[in-house]
């Protein structure tokens, strides 16, 4: 019988709901008091847990909350029966508008067909109007054919922007003009153009509702220099064995990479299966303390190994922990590197990983607070 001299220690994926709460108040006074923010808290608010999420914004002033479907929406509809306005992203099927009336969601709708039902059938409904982001939505010629078949207008006409983080390509404009055009037809009660990164939009873009999401979970789509959104995320893994590699040697599946020189290196319980991503291998670095521990060798399903050559021997034990995503190794950061996008990254480690509510440990930040 082989015994591990030491046990497992799991990741942990820390999120700080007071840095939530800070970003929705950031983004509020962004954009007025004419703009209300709405909440996309879909796929369990990016993998962050919608039932701690959305109390959380309820209690800062939100009351307009995006979810994926119908699931979502009545487990957020059960959890905060105060909330006022709940709609589901992917609308629903005519046997659930039951469910919708019985627990009073608004789905939007990307049809013809669905808008009149909705439109007989629900107190409010939504329109999602496709001006150029070719995935859903109803065109054009639908919008015209519904304005002559009913006489109801929208709560809300929403459509969504192919290309707001980069202000100056031209597409945003014309997105505009054909949302501007469509609503003059629909006369809806409220209109929503823009999603996070167009919070950085001239004020013609922002209209009566902004879907914000990333932006509320620190994510920087704009790229705005210096970031002014709290950082909300810090996952840690721990180290599980301290080994020394001699020069020649392979570290891990396909001999990725090979030590250039004697070595010490540290497996961290920390893989795949946990959401870190595969293609992090050899790309990413993570930090105990100020102390920088380049990833080595492929990500494998439960550990991932890094260098400790420049991490002082006193923290090189058992169950020290090693920072890949935080105040310091931004999201934005991190995925690049691995070749993904933020929202990936958060919402598989949000989805995988122990979720531990509470402030964020900045002691691991590099000294020069890069």
């Amino acid at each position: 019988m082989c015994l591990r001299p030491n046990p497992k220690p799991g990741p942990e994926f820390r999120i700080d709901l007071a840095a939530v709460e800070a970003n929705y108040r950031l983004l509020k006074s962004l954009v007025g008091a004419e703009t209300e923010i709405a909440a996309v808290v879909k796929s369990d608010a990016y993998g962050l847990g919608a039932a701690a999420i959305v109390p959380t914004l309820v209690e800062a002033g939100c009351r307009r909350f995006f979810v994926a479907d119908l699931r979502e929406a009545v487990h957020v509809r059960r959890a905060l029966a105060s909330v006022a306005h709940i709609y589901i992203l992917s609308g629903v099927q005519s046997d659930e508008l039951d469910a919708c009336l019985g627990h009073r969601l608004t789905p939007v709708c990307h049809s013809l067909p669905d808008a009149v039902e909705a439109a007989s059938r629900l107190p409010e409904f939504v329109l999602n109007i496709d001006t150029g982001f070719s995935r859903f939505g109803l065109t054009v010629t639908d919008v015209q054919a519904f304005a002559h078949i009913s006489r109801r207008v929208p709560d809300l006409a929403l459509s969504h922007l192919a290309c707001a983080d980069v202000p100056s390509d031209p597409t945003n404009c014309l997105q505009r003009d054909r949302f501007v055009a469509a609503c003059e037809i629909l006369r809806p009660v409220r209109r929503s153009l823009g999603a996070s990164a167009a919070i950085w939009l001239a004020p013609r873009f922002h209209f009566d509702v902004m879907r914000v999401g990333s932006a509320l979970y620190g994510l920087n789509n704009a790229g705005i220099t210096p970031t002014p959104l709290m950082p909300v995320v810090q996952l840690f893994g721990r180290l599980a064995e301290i080994r020394t590699v001699r020069m020649g040697e392979a570290i891990g599946y396909a001999a990725s990479f090979r030590a250039k020189k004697s070595m010490r290196i540290g497996i961290v319980a920390l893989g795949y299966a946990a959401g870190l991503p595969w293609s992090a291998g050899n790309a990413i670095d993570g930090a105990i303390e100020h102390h920088p521990t380049p990833v080595v060798g492929r990500v494998a399903m439960e550990y991932v190994a890094v260098d400790l050559d420049n991490v002082p021997a006193a923290l090189c034990v058992p169950g020290q922990a090693v920072e890949f995503l935080g105040p310091s190794r931004s999201a934005e950061a991190v995925a690049e590197a691995a070749g993904t996008i933020p929202q990936e990254l958060l919402t598989r480690l949000g989805s995988s990983c122990p979720r531990n509510y509470a402030s964020l440990d900045h002691s691991m930040a590099r000294k020069d607070g890069t």
